[in-house]
C-alpha cells in the first residue's frame, strides 16, 4: 500500500514540476534574451520521476515474486489509473497555483535620485549605454535622466554614470507608457496576450515614481487608455474612483470630441460635447483641431459656431480647461476669415501657450501663419505676430519640432534656415545649417541646437553637430557612435537631463546609444 501511495505522490509532484517548467519557458523565453529555469524545479522533475519509476518497478517485482493469481490485468489497470490521475491532478494543480500572468520584474532604488539639469553645452563622448538586447523601442527624457521604453516595460538610466536606476518589466506583455507633464512619474499600461481560458485579459496599469521606481498606484481593468486604436471600457471608466493629484490622458473619439481620463485610475473625469461655450462644427473633419496637456490645464483649439440662421458663423476658439475637473478657465477667440486650422503648444514650464493659426490669404504659394502667445493662467494675450512658413522641411517628423524646444521659445524654419523665438514668440536667433546630401535629425534647447547627420551610402558614420544659438563657433563630434551604421540603421538624438543621447535605430528598435557631455 505504501508503494502505491509513493507512486501516486511521485507522479503528481513530477507532473506539477514539469508543468511549471513548461509554463515558465513558454512565457519568459524571448529571442535575443536568456532566462535560466529554476534549478530546483528541474531537480524536482527528475527526482520525482525517478521515485515514481522505482515505485512502479518494486510493485511489479513484488507481485511477480509472490505470484498473486490474476493480478496482472488488475495491476496494470491500477497503475495506469494512478499514473494518469496523478499526472492530470498535478498539471491542474500547478495551473491553478501558478498565476496566468508572470510576476513583474521590479527593481527599485532605495535613495531617490536627484533631478539632473539640461546640459548647456556638450564637448565629447562620455559613455556607451548598456541596453537590454532587442527590447528598447524608444527613449525619452525624465527628471532623473533617460527613460528606456521597453517592449515589456520601462527602465530609467542615469546618463552621467550609465547606471541603471530602476526597472519595471512584465515579461510576456506589450506595454505603452506616458510621462506626466512634470516628468516626475510614469504611467504604464501592460497588455497580456489572450489565452484559451482568458480571451480578453485585463489591462494592468501601473504608476511609477521617476526618482525611485516605487509603485505609486496599481490597478487592473478592461481599458486601454494609451492604445489609440482601442476605446476605453465605459463601465470600468465610470466605476473607477479618481485619485488625488493624478495626471490625465486626453482622447478623441468619433462620437465625443474630447474625453479626459485619470491616467492612473482610468476614471472618466469629464468629457466635452455640445455646450453653451461651443456649438460644435460637426461638418469639420476634426472638431478638435489640436490640443495640449500641462500639469494644470487641457488646452484645446476647436471650431465652433455662433448665432443661428443667416447670421450663423464659424468661430475658431482656444479653450483652457482645468485638467482634472474640466472647469472652463478662459477662452480665446481666433479671427475666422480664411481660417484653415491651427496648432497649440505650451512652453516647457507650462506658463505660456503658443497658438498658431493658418489662413487662406494669398502670399504667393504659401499660407501665412499668425501666432498668439497667451498667459496660460489668465488667457491674456501677451504677444502676437506673423511666423510666415514656420514648418521645417526634409526629414519626416521635423514639422513637429516647433513644439519640442527644451526651454523658452519655439523653433521655426525652412530648409537650412532655422529660427528660435524668445519666450513670447518673437524671432530672436537664426542659424544657417550647411546642406547635407544624407540624413539629418535635429533637437534643440533654448541655448544650443544639436544635429546628427549621416550619409545615404558608403561609410555611414554619424556626426554630431553642436550649434550655439548665440552665434559662437559650432562644434563637431565625428563618428559619435564609434562605428558605421548598418545598411538598415538610422540615427536619432535626444536631449535629456544630464546629457545628450545619440542612438541608432533599426526596425523601430534602438540598437545602441551613447551619451555626450
Amino acid at each position: 500500500m505504501f508503494l502505491w501511495a509513493a507512486t501516486g505522490a511521485g507522479v503528481l509532484v513530477a507532473a506539477m514540476a514539469f508543468s511549471f517548467v513548461s509554463g515558465y519557458s513558454e512565457v519568459e523565453l524571448f529571442p535575443g534574451e536568456r532566462y535560466f529555469l529554476l534549478a530546483t524545479a528541474v531537480v524536482t522533475v527528475v527526482v520525482s520521476g525517478l521515485q515514481g519509476i522505482v515505485a512502479v518497478v518494486m510493485i511489479v517485482l513484488d507481485h511477480r515474486e509472490n505470484g498473486v493469481p490474476g493480478s496482472g490485468p488488475a495491476l496494470s489497470l491500477g497503475l495506469a489509473i494512478i499514473l494518469v490521475f496523478s499526472a492530470g491532478a498535478g498539471a491542474v494543480a500547478e495551473d491553478v497555483v501558478r498565476s496566468p500572468q508572470p510576476a513583474a520584474e521590479h527593481l527599485t532604488t532605495e535613495v531617490e535620485h536627484p533631478d539632473l539639469e539640461i546640459p548647456a553645452f556638450v564637448e565629447d563622448i562620455d559613455r556607451t549605454l548598456d541596453l537590454p538586447d532587442g527590447s528598447v523601442i524608444g527613449l525619452q527624457a525624465v527628471a532623473s535622466g533617460v527613460l528606456l521604453k521597453l517592449d515589456d516595460g520601462v527602465m530609467v538610466v542615469d546618463p552621467v554614470t550609465g547606471n541603471e536606476l530602476w526597472r519595471y518589466r512584465l515579461p510576456g506583455s506589450v506595454t505603452r507608457s506616458v510621462i506626466t507633464p512634470d516628468m516626475g512619474s510614469i504611467v504604464m499600461e501592460a497588455y497580456m496576450p489572450s489565452r484559451d481560458d482568458d480571451p480578453s485579459p485585463d489591462t494592468a496599469r501601473v504608476t511609477l515614481d521617476v526618482g525611485t521606481g516605487r509603485i505609486l498606484h496599481r490597478t487592473k481593468d478592461r481599458q486601454g487608455l494609451l492604445k489609440s486604436e482601442a476605446s476605453p471600457d465605459s463601465h470600468d471608466a465610470d466605476a473607477a474612483e479618481p485619485l488625488d493629484g493624478e495626471s490625465v490622458v486626453v482622447r478623441n473619439e468619433e462620437d465625443v470630441p474630447l474625453e479626459v481620463y485619470g491616467a492612473s485610475s482610468g476614471a472618466l473625469l469629464w468629457s466635452l460635447a455640445d455646450s453653451s461655450e461651443c456649438t460644435l462644427d460637426e461638418s469639420a473633419s476634426n472638431i478638435v483641431v489640436d490640443r495640449e496637456v500641462t500639469g494644470d490645464h487641457v488646452f484645446v483649439q476647436m471650431s465652433c459656431f455662433e448665432g443661428s440662421g443667416d447670421s450663423r458663423r464659424r468661430v475658431p476658439q482656444v479653450f483652457a480647461f482645468a485638467s482634472v475637473t474640466g472647469e472652463l478657465m478662459w477662452t480665446h477667440e481666433i479671427p475666422a476669415d480664411g481660417y484653415l486650422g491651427g496648432e497649440v503648444t505650451a512652453s516647457t514650464d507650462g506658463s505660456l501657450l503658443y497658438v498658431l493659426v493658418a489662413y487662406r490669404e494669398d502670399q504667393g504659394d504659401r499660407s501665412p501663419r499668425r501666432y498668439s502667445t497667451i498667459d496660460a493662467a489668465t488667457g491674456e494675450e501677451v504677444a502676437s505676430g506673423d511666423w510666415g512658413d514656420f514648418r521645417l522641411s526634409g526629414e519626416p517628423g521635423e514639422g513637429e519640432l516647433w513644439k519640442s524646444v527644451l526651454g523658452n521659445g519655439a523653433l521655426l524654419g525652412s530648409d537650412q534656415a532655422l529660427t528660435l523665438t524668445d519666450a513670447y514668440g518673437s524671432p530672436e536667433h537664426t542659424l544657417e545649417l550647411p546642406p547635407t546630401d544624407g540624413h539629418r535629425r535635429i533637437v534643440t534647447t533654448d541655448e544650443v541646437l544639436y544635429s546628427v547627420e549621416w550619409p545615404e551610402s558608403g561609410e555611414r558614420s554619424v556626426d554630431l553637430m553642436v550649434y550655439p544659438w548665440d552665434g559662437s563657433t559650432p562644434h563637431t563630434i565625428e563618428d559619435v557612435l564609434d562605428r558605421p551604421l548598418a545598411e538598415d540603421e538610422g540615427a536619432g538624438i535626444r536631449v535629456v537631463p544630464g546629457a545628450v543621447v545619440v542612438y541608432s535605430v533599426e526596425s523601430n528598435l534602438v540598437t545602441s546609444a551613447v551619451t555626450v557631455r
